[in-house]
């Protein structure tokens, strides 16, 4: 009984605590509201809206000015990826012809080589050639040498020619002697390059030859008699050199003329 009592009275005094903390706070509401009410009346002043008026015009203004100096950039940037583009272009093509320039100097420099090697090569060749007609004329001229030994030492049969045509060297007005000594030089020029004329002996041969004025020898023809022999006067002759008529008029004598050919 006694507990129940006090545990109503606690209950109590909880209530009433709770219902005077709600009055307190009610009345500090109602005079916060008061308070600020009659600060609003006293100032009489409301707060201010703030607004911002477009002019058409200006923005107009702003827009047209504003492209100008916008396409001025854009064409300035332009110019200027142009300008980087053609400096890198530029900065290609100058690689291209260094790149260019070195293969041409490097085929110079391969076109050189091998022209002077072909001018070695065709100088080698040509000192060969020489070298070789160099032996060659001296083996002749040691063949000959030993040929000249050979017929020295032993007696060389004699050999004639027989001009035919005497009317011809009349009728030219040289004189025998002349014709003779004339005849003795083309015997002994003859007689020089052939050879084993004892072979030959009691045989004759007819020879037409042509002579040019300085005494080359044009042509020759054997025209009669024995044909060893004839081969072997033909061969002879074309080998002989034959000197220089000693005058205009014997050279009209020997310069188509047949001459028999007789190893004696």
């Amino acid at each position: 009984m006694l507990k129940d009592t006090k545990h109503n009275g606690i209950l109590k005094r909880a209530i009433i605590l709770s219902i005077t903390m709600h009055c307190i706070l009610l009345a500090v509401f109602i005079w916060n509201s008061i308070h600020q009410s009659q600060e609003t009346n006293l100032n009489g002043v409301k707060s201010p809206i703030h607004a911002v008026m477009v002019d058409p015009r200006s923005i107009t203004q702003k827009y047209n000015l504003r492209q100008p100096q916008q396409i001025e950039i854009d064409e300035q940037q332009a110019q200027h990826q142009v300008a980087s583009k053609l400096q890198h272009l530029k900065k290609l093509e100058k690689q291209r012809l260094a790149v260019q320039e070195a293969a041409n100097a490097k085929q110079r420099q391969y076109s050189a080589a091998q022209k002077k090697t072909a001018a070695k090569a065709y100088q080698a060749s040509k000192d060969k050639v020489v070298t070789a007609k160099k032996t060659t004329v001296k083996h002749f001229s040691d063949v000959d040498a030993l040929l000249g030994d050979l017929t020295d030492s032993k007696p060389v049969p004699k050999t004639g020619f027989l001009l035919s045509g005497d009317s011809k060297a009349k009728q030219s007005g040289v004189s025998g002697s002349e014709i003779d000594a004339y005849k003795a030089e083309i015997n002994r020029a003859i007689s020089n390059k052939f050879y084993d004329a004892s072979s030959y002996i009691g045989k004759t041969c007819d020879l037409y030859i042509k002579l040019a004025p300085d005494g080359l020898l044009l042509s020759v023809t054997a025209v009669g008699g024995d044909l060893s022999l004839c081969k072997a006067a033909t061969s002879a002759a074309k080998l002989a050199t034959i000197p220089r008529p000693p005058t205009p008029q014997v050279y009209e004598t020997f310069k188509n003329v047949t001459l028999r050919f007789s190893p004696q």
